[in-house]
């Protein structure tokens, strides 16, 4: 069974959501507190009723509710002339792919009254608790939420109570931002005993286990302790003494652990560890672990061990994967028809992406393709003397870089830019280029970006030299700086280092800047004083 819609109501940032989710792999992508762990989080409560490993019910608190929803109750409470009709809810709902043969979970027990199999959480007010709660609300005694009032539901669409033992669909979290490994790893121990060793072995083995702790409490030393503590430690007036504590008769299982390659499981690099759970989820049977839920998986891998993990990711099709990430590479490598962006409380999903495109990011994955996604707005530009000079452009013109004002400068290959422009044209993203003209501006300009202009040039300008014999930013930048004396005499101290330019020639200047492009352009950057600037990148930074 797998998931192919998510709907969220009131629970933290989501105040009225539906996900449509791609049956294979969902790639969250969004800045920080966008909400893409909030939906790894969600989906972990909503298929096995917990929340960090602990019961979901018991760690129910206000903060769960959404902000806006949870303000608009307390200003109803403040106000006594407003009548509170109905107290806020929490639902949250999972839709399976529908075969129409599958009747079990299925039915309409759900706020799209969909025919489907599916499961269904709501974190609702309970009437028994009514009379306490008028009697709270009119001394006024209730200042929030009142989450001791409520209860919480799990029911499939058929409104069938979920018993999560038997429901079908099993979910993996692989948190590798926190150094948690026991749920994976013990799952593998356990299962591997079970498998390789019989019932009369695993008795010989507990019967080990507990004559290792009986020899070890009645060590002389121990004994020797014990005697001590009988003198001169009492509690409640009691005699106390040490040992092994008594366990039960499999606890021997919980003090297993793994040796890889000689080196103790919990010793090994977070890194290292990380890439084995992972393994160890996928090893899992298919019915014991048909969603797998990633958070940040780039953390702590190297680039080698990243492609392994996204070659495993890729090849087992058994599995719905989830994964929150910033890393254009995993987006790229994992293709970005899956990503679903979240962006200033927008969803939307990036499946409609042309797919020469999703190949191309695929095929050269280093591209900053979340980057470009999470900006506000964006200019790029063909390589880094390009990026130095537009971001001391835009700062002479504005006070401040760029960046400050949500406009990223990003340099990417030319060959890229019409990438790019199909990625800005499917998430509505304001997009300058700035671009070299190569000595013919109807080739290489014109022509060439024709199909992104006439139909979107409210959304993508590109902004080039119109002088063909200016085709690259070296000579146009030159030429607007050469055309008076004292103007050329700053630009040659700009770029000078121990005044090495102060007395060349404009032949020379140019010579110096067309081979060492990256070394200029960081001068004109770190320099005190201001330099002239073509009309092209003028217009681009307006």
């Amino acid at each position: 069974m797998k998931i192919n819609k998510l709907y969220i109501k009131n629970y933290r940032m989501f105040e009225n959501v539906l996900i449509h989710l791609n049956e294979d792999c969902n790639i969250f992508v969004g800045d920080n507190d966008s909400g893409k762990s909030t939906l790894l989080e969600i989906i972990q409560v909503l298929l096995n009723g917990r929340i960090n490993n602990l019961s979901f019910e018991r760690q129910l608190k206000t903060s769960f509710f959404n902000t806006r929803t949870r303000s608009l109750f307390k200003e109803a409470l403040a106000n006594p002339a407003k009548t509170i009709e109905e107290l806020p809810s929490i639902i949250v709902e999972a839709y399976f792919e529908n075969d129409g043969n599958n009747t079990e979970y299925r039915g309409t027990n759900n706020e799209l009254s969909e025919d489907c199999p599916g499961i269904r959480m709501t974190v609702e007010f309970n009437p028994d608790f009514s009379k306490a709660y008028q009697t709270m609300l009119q001394n006024g005694e209730v200042y929030d939420i009142p989450v001791e009032f409520y209860k919480i539901s799990w029911r499939d669409f058929g409104d069938s109570p979920i018993v999560f033992r038997t429901f079908p669909v099993k979910v993996s979290l692989i948190d590798t931002t926190q150094k948690d490994y026991d749920s994976a790893v013990n799952k593998f121990i356990n299962s591997r005993i079970a498998v390789n060793l019989s019932d009369d072995e695993k008795v010989h083995l507990a019967r080990a286990y507990r004559k290792m702790k009986y020899e070890f409490n009645n060590n002389p030393n121990v004994l020797a302790l014990n005697e001590r503590l009988e003198v001169e430690e009492k509690l409640d007036d009691k005699t106390i003494k040490f040992g092994m504590r008594e366990e039960a008769l499999e606890s021997w299982m919980n003090e297993v652990s793994i040796d890889v390659e000689n080196i103790p499981f919990e010793d090994m690099g977070f890194g290292t560890q990380n890439l084995i759970k992972m393994e160890l989820v996928f090893k899992q049977d298919t019915e014991k672990s048909n969603v797998v839920l990633f958070e940040e998986p780039e953390n702590n891998l190297a680039f080698g061990n990243m492609s392994r993990l996204i070659s495993k990711i890729n090849q087992d099709q058994s599995k719905q994967v989830f994964i929150s990430t910033h890393s254009s590479y995993v987006a790229n490598k994992l293709g970005l028809k899956h990503i679903i962006l979240l962006y200033k409380g927008n969803i939307s999903q990036l499946n409609a992406i042309n797919p020469d495109t999703m190949n191309f990011f695929k095929k050269l994955p280093g591209f900053g393709t979340v980057r470009f996604l999470l900006a506000d707005k964006v200019i790029l530009v063909e390589g880094p003397t390009d990026e130095l000079i537009v971001q001391r452009a835009y700062k002479d013109v504005h006070g401040k870089l760029p960046i400050e004002n949500g406009v990223d400068v990003i340099s990417v290959d030319s060959l890229a830019f019409k990438r790019y422009c199909d990625l800005a044209i499917l998430v509505k993203k304001p997009l300058r280029i700035i671009t070299d003209n190569d000595g013919d501006v109807q080739r290489n300009i014109s022509d060439k970006y024709i199909e992104f202009t006439e139909k979107n040039g409210d959304l993508i300008e590109i902004h080039y030299e119109v002088n063909e014999l200016f085709h690259t930013i070296e000579p146009s930048v030159l030429a607007v700086n050469s055309l008076e004396a004292e103007v050329f005499n700053k630009f040659r101290r700009v770029i000078s280092k121990k005044n090495s330019m102060v007395n060349k020639n404009v032949e020379e200047v140019e010579s110096f800047m067309i081979n060492n492009k990256a070394e200029w352009g960081l001068r004109v950057f770190d320099s005190e004083e201001c330099i002239e600037y073509p009309a092209y990148i003028k217009n681009a930074i307006r």
